[in-house]
């Protein structure tokens, strides 16, 4: 059976789809099959087919795009047990490991198996009695309401703190490079077993970015007299509007999201390439 893979591109990205015609025919040319959305399909791809309808036999998940796009096709995709390669056309590209300018070499790895595949830690959030997931962050904030929110943070039921401000941001060590780092957090190399915990510009000058064990329960209140809205958004794909009083839990998921990850890869070496075009952008 050939070896057969499923490629999805951001559709507001021309080089995402250039970047996915370059690598299908690299691993088509190598014996493999692909599979497309169906947007992509129409370029010339692979064949036609939705995330939510995948093929049982894939090798593996090829995402084109930015960080978001990754985090759109895990959302996508919870319940397959499915091996994931970021390929980076977009700007930040954090967690994407694959070179949109090397199809060739990213084909043989693909084909050959030469990677390697993280186990990555997921959040589960219940928020009203559903759950929800996120590989990067979810952050409690007060939305598009000008006023100061109070969030109180407890950790396996202990008071952590009081913030008012914008809210608060709970992250993997995989996420903390994110919306936590923007927020004042600390870097943290994603292999480390531990959960992140940033409160957003509180006027409590002495609070600051609360690392936590990995296993830990996790619960964000929102106080208020009011019923204003605010906004639940989980690994920024999933939005939710929330009011003053609500309750939000969030834990170690069971479940894990398998990330490729090629050798050639060093977390601080990709830190410091991201740092100098962050450094640059206008």
């Amino acid at each position: 059976m050939r070896p057969s893979f499923y490629f999805y591109a951001n559709p507001y990205q021309a080089r995402g789809a250039d970047a996915a015609l370059a690598l299908a025919g690299a691993v088509r040319n190598r014996g493999g099959e692909v599979f497309s959305d169906p947007w992509l399909a129409e370029q010339g791809v692979g064949k036609a087919c939705v995330l939510s309808d995948l093929p049982d036999d894939l090798r593996a998940l090829v995402a084109f795009g930015g960080d978001g796009t990754l985090l759109h096709t895990v959302q996508e995709t919870l319940g397959r047990d499915l091996p994931l390669l970021g390929v980076n056309t977009g700007t930040v590209g954090f967690l994407m490991h694959g070179r949109a300018d090397d199809p060739e070499g990213t084909a043989d790895r693909l084909m050959t198996g030469a990677y390697t595949v993280r186990q990555c830690p997921l959040l589960r959030i219940r928020y009203e009695g559903k759950d929800y997931f996120a590989l990067n962050d979810l952050s409690l904030t007060r939305g598009e309401h000008p006023g100061v929110m109070e969030v109180q943070a407890l950790a396996d039921g202990e008071e952590v703190f009081i913030a008012h401000g914008d809210g608060a941001v709970v992250s993997t060590p995989l996420g903390a490079t994110a919306y936590g780092l923007s927020a004042g957090g600390p870097v943290i190399r994603p292999d480390a077993a531990c959960l992140l915990l940033v409160p957003l510009c509180a006027r409590e000058l002495l609070l600051r970015p609360v690392i936590l064990p990995l296993g830990t329960e996790v619960t964000l209140l929102a106080h208020g007299r009011d019923r204003r809205r605010l906004q639940l958004a989980i690994d920024g794909q999933i939005l939710l509007p929330v009011t003053q009083e609500a309750q939000i839990h969030i834990g170690l998921a069971e479940k894990r999201v398998r990330l490729i990850q090629f050798e050639t890869n060093s977390f601080f070496d990709t830190l410091r390439k991201k740092q100098a075009v962050w450094n640059q952008q206008d």
